[in-house]
């Protein structure tokens, strides 16, 4: 059975010009429980609640268990937009686990020693979920098409990058455990799911790109603005600010420029075959 002939489960078809709610919900999910992981894991010890830490952990794990979920429902549909950050989220997470020692977690009788890494272990999430996309599809059209379709929205790569976000911004509020840095987590918490779920529900690729646009340009200034008024409260290094977040954007934006120069070297063949 080909990828292409199996019933749509979330979303419609991959080449309708918007998405569902559903599906718009489906890719909005992850980041909702990233912005909450985010801020959880700086509230404030003096705020008093023992439960971040153990509520932390679950939505870490939640995060490591949706995404790869995420991702064989995408196979299984032909891989429609808002399947695509749950790629970025599976393999970064999983990346990042492998360094990662939980000790004292338990699972299938299986307890974490101190120095124990998850390691190897990170990746059975997504071994699983390649191996039940493949039972039910038995191809790899999908994600042959994934890679090679260059007929697709170019805004679904640069959103599917979007899914690198969040770990980029952990990274960057680690340390910061003053009270201030919450709001620019919560706001964060808001920003990120806001963005993805106006893209998934814009008709245009103007109005995609410029809903990427706009979204991961708050994300950067939020995260950039939260580090350097706290490393520097007397005042902004701005070079140090913009050229972060240029370079997020520019990375997160190479696809439109690769379908530019596509366009532009088919553009150039047809005037070549007309002369």
């Amino acid at each position: 059975m080909e990828a292409n002939s199996n019933a749509r489960i979330i979303g419609g078809a991959s080449n309708n010009p918007t998405t569902s709610w559903a599906g718009a919900l489906a890719g909005s999910v992850l980041f909702v429980i990233a912005g909450l992981l985010i801020s959880l894991f700086e509230i404030p010890r003096e705020w008093g609640w023992q439960s971040a830490n153990t509520l932390s952990m679950a939505l870490f794990l939640l995060l490591l268990i949706l995404s790869p979920v995420f991702f064989a429902a995408g196979w299984i549909n032909g891989f429609p937009a808002w399947s695509y950050p749950s790629i970025a989220y599976m393999l970064q997470w999983s990346s990042y686990a492998t360094q990662v020692a939980t000790p004292g977690l338990r699972i299938f009788n299986y307890t974490f020693g101190p120095n124990d890494l998850w390691g190897w272990r990170a990746w059975i999430p997504v071994l699983i979920a390649t191996g039940i996309a493949l039972l039910v599809t038995r191809s790899f059209n999908s994600l042959l098409k994934l890679i090679q379709d260059d007929s697709q929205d170019w805004t679904r790569y640069t959103f599917g990058m979007f899914g690198f976000f969040p770990m980029w911004a952990l990274m960057n509020f680690d340390g910061l455990d003053q009270p201030s840095p919450i709001y620019f987590m919560l706001t964060l918490a808001f920003v990120m799911p806001a963005t993805a779920l106006l893209y998934l529900r814009s008709r245009s690729t103007r109005r995609r790109a410029v809903t990427l646009f706009v979204g991961i340009s708050i994300s950067v200034l939020i995260v950039s603005a939260a580090r350097t008024l706290y490393w520097h409260p007397e005042g902004w290094p701005l070079i140090r600010a913009i050229s972060m977040g240029i370079t997020f954007l520019l990375i997160s934006f190479l696809p439109a420029l690769i379908a530019w120069l596509q366009k532009k070297e088919d553009s150039g063949e047809k005037v070549s075959k007309t002369a």
